[in-house]
């Protein structure tokens, strides 16, 4: 399933499809993402301008440490968009490892829909049958990024399945992310955890 539509996304308790942005409080964020003008190096307040680039290509981190590498690279693509980075939620790593080792032998986002552990998040992004660690975080992270921006904002149902890992990595709401991964049968699922 690896390739240029091997990943999944979830948005909230549903399948692909259900957007964020229907939802109240929190959970309803900007959708893309976008960028500001008013955010510059370093961060929102930072002096100069930021010009989103949403062609970016960044080279991924290989540390070694997979969790890192991940949250590292999801920021990565926020800061191409002129967005503050996502903490590292250790807290929900091990949640999120639960989801990855679950979800080959049922579906994708199964373990989150069926919410087998806590804490979950509120989206959550899925990128099944890797062959490894560094292909998850090179090729995977990447793809999801390169299915933005939208072309509208609300993003839903059918323009969410289309765009919605973009949508989750670059939600404005969310400021925490946890990833996770197993290996089943020689292939590696790694999820990723907004809250």
């Amino acid at each position: 399933m690896q390739g240029s539509k091997g990943w999944l996304r979830l948005g909230l308790l549903g399948i692909v499809g259900l957007g964020c942005n229907a939802l109240p409080g929190p959970l309803n964020g900007s959708g893309s993402g976008g960028g500001s003008a008013q955010t510059g190096p370093g961060g929102p307040g930072g002096s100069g301008a930021c010009t989103p680039d949403y062609a970016c290509m960044p080279t991924a981190p290989d540390t070694g440490d997979y969790y890192a590498d991940c949250v590292a690279r999801v920021n990565q693509f926020r800061a191409c968009v002129c967005l503050p980075p996502l903490s590292r939620w250790t807290s929900g790593e091990a949640c999120a490892d639960e989801d990855a080792a679950y979800d080959p032998s049922h579906s994708a986002h199964a373990g989150f829909i069926a919410r087998i552990c806590s804490p979950e998040g509120y989206a959550q992004d899925e990128c099944p049958a890797w062959p490894s660690e560094t292909s998850v975080v090179s090729g995977c992270l990447q793809q999801m990024f390169n299915e933005g921006p939208p072309p509208t904002n609300p993003c839903d149902g059918t323009c969410f399945e289309t765009y919605g890992h973009f949508i989750n990595m670059t939600n404005t709401s969310y400021t925490l992310v946890a990833c996770g991964m197993a290996t089943v049968n020689g292939r590696l699922t790694a999820v990723q955890d907004f809250q």
